[in-house]
């Protein structure tokens, strides 16, 4: 893989101009083709946000600092983009300095994170934005917008050093040591530019309000999932009967909760056997709380504010008939497309025998799609895959067709789906 600033790519190109006079992109990658409508506004408003977003003079649209500061604390070699008010006269890096812990103060929040394809370890760029389209493509709100963006070399060495320096864990030191030396010769084509002047990799928003899934969070390895409690209900073999309403007409919290996680869990486990994911299992599976309520027939749904002043006046609009649910988000999937794939050896796919009958729809659409040569273009040029990559999807998809639709109408239900269950039409957030 090779990547060439001058190649068109992109619905919208936002310059960057470095400190030394280097120009680097944020690039909004193009829809996937013939489907537009397949991003919400807030996506593509997201998107703009990201690509606007400055590494050297940044500001947030509330007027905050931006600043970059490596990630210390996990073992990829990441960079954490924060939005904070810099102190007078405190540099970016002498802020970046004294703040690279895993704890940082409530005013200072990380807004996106930036990532390159680390090739000695599971970290791949590709993996990242092609969970972002894949998730819209499947109409599920998982996965945070991500967008192609470059980095000046000269400007990524002394965050490279400091990361080097402040890194907590031999295995964190050891892919900062690697990721400085690859700056240095910054001749390897899997993150550097053709012309050796820039990294580029995926700048992603940082959700927010976002926790530790429960219980799920903590399973360690693909085989303790397989053996959980939860897994057990994704694959069920009787149709979901849940009563989601109960006797006085109001919604049931705890089948709500059931409905949502097990299509939560069925969309994530087929995400990730189409992705050839391999490190889903070791604490990345998070969560966000979510209002859900019925109005004027229609199943509606928002996510509760991370900010405590913000829910406080949030509270005040919902109904108080809503139940407070949690819902998956899918937050680090850069180890797709690298090595392995458990959902595949784990045989999680062919156990699961309840799915949201729109997703099921929509992957049988994806294999159609993946057909065509533009879509096989698209994913080369705007996801940066090889046609190795590619190949893997098509082929995991058509398995995953195989897989679902020989046993439906047998032992697989298209039933988990809350809007179904409840006989109601669901509102876009």
């Amino acid at each position: 893989m090779s990547f060439d600033v001058d190649t068109p790519r992109g619905q919208e190109t936002i310059n960057h101009t470095a400190p030394n006079g280097t120009v680097e992109l944020a690039i909004r990658s193009a829809a996937f083709p013939g489907h537009p409508e397949i991003y919400s506004q807030k996506d593509i408003e997201k998107e703009k946000e990201l690509a606007a977003i400055d590494f050297y003079n940044g500001k947030t649209k509330d007027g905050l600092d931006v600043v970059l500061i490596p990630k210390t604390y996990s073992t990829s070699p990441g960079i954490n983009i924060h939005a904070v008010k810099l102190p007078a006269g405190t540099s970016h890096l002498g802020y970046a300095e004294s703040h690279t812990g895993k704890s940082h103060s409530g005013d200072d929040k990380i807004i996106a994170k930036y990532k390159q394809t680390i090739p000695t370890h599971f970290t791949y760029c590709p993996s990242i934005l092609g969970y972002y389209h894949l998730s819209r493509f499947f109409d599920t709100e998982h996965v945070e917008p991500a967008i192609v963006r470059t980095m000046d070399v000269a400007a990524h060495k002394p965050l490279a050093d400091l990361g080097k320096a402040k890194a907590i864990g031999s295995n964190n030191r050891q892919q900062w040591t690697e990721v400085r030396a690859l700056d240095d010769s910054h001749s390897n084509s899997t993150l550097y530019t053709k012309d050796g002047k820039q990294l580029y990799g995926a700048l992603q928003a940082n959700p927010t309000g976002e926790q530790s899934y429960p219980h799920l969070s903590d399973l360690q390895g693909a085989s303790a999932f397989a053996a959980s409690a939860e897994f057990s209900k994704v694959t069920s073999p009787n149709p979901l009967k849940l009563e989601c309403i109960d006797a006085s007409g109001k919604l049931n919290q705890s089948a709500v909760q059931q409905i949502v996680q097990i299509k939560d869990l069925s969309d994530m486990i087929l995400m990730d056997f189409i992705m050839s994911q391999a490190d889903r299992f070791s604490g990345n599976i998070h969560s966000e709380k979510v209002y859900v309520w019925i109005e004027n027939g229609v199943l509606k749904h928002e996510a509760k504010k991370s900010d405590p002043a913000k829910a406080a006046e949030q509270l005040k609009e919902i109904p108080p008939e809503a139940v407070l649910i949690n819902r998956m988000i899918m937050k680090d999937n850069d180890a797709g497309l690298v090595s392995g794939n458990s959902a595949k050896s784990y045989h999680l796919l062919d156990k699961t025998s309840h799915i949201d009958p729109k997703t099921y729809n929509r992957l049988l659409d994806l294999q159609s799609k993946l057909q065509k040569p533009e879509v096989a273009q698209w994913y080369q040029t705007e996801l940066l895959f090889t046609p190795a990559d590619f190949n893997t999807v098509k082929n995991n998809v058509d398995q995953a067709v195989g897989i679902l639709s020989s046993r439906k109408d047998k032992n697989l239900f298209l039933d988990a789906s809350l809007s179904l269950a409840l006989g109601l039409e669901e509102a876009n957030e």
